[in-house]
């Protein structure tokens, strides 16, 4: 039996590219772990606002 995955949308997709982003700016800063997600969520929802700017 062949499973077969959806293709990710351009939204995910750019998303998942953010998060990756997200992720080295976070290597430089120093917070505690349970403040990491929302950090990352936060930089990741700046950049997809900043892509949709004239």
């Amino acid at each position: 039996m062949e499973v077969k995955v959806p293709a990710p949308t351009d939204d995910e997709d750019r998303r998942e590219r953010f998060a990756a982003r997200a992720n080295s700016i976070l290597a430089f800063i120093e917070c505690s772990e349970q403040v990491r997600p929302k950090l990352r969520e936060a930089i990741v929802e700046a950049m997809l606002w900043a892509q949709k700017q004239p």
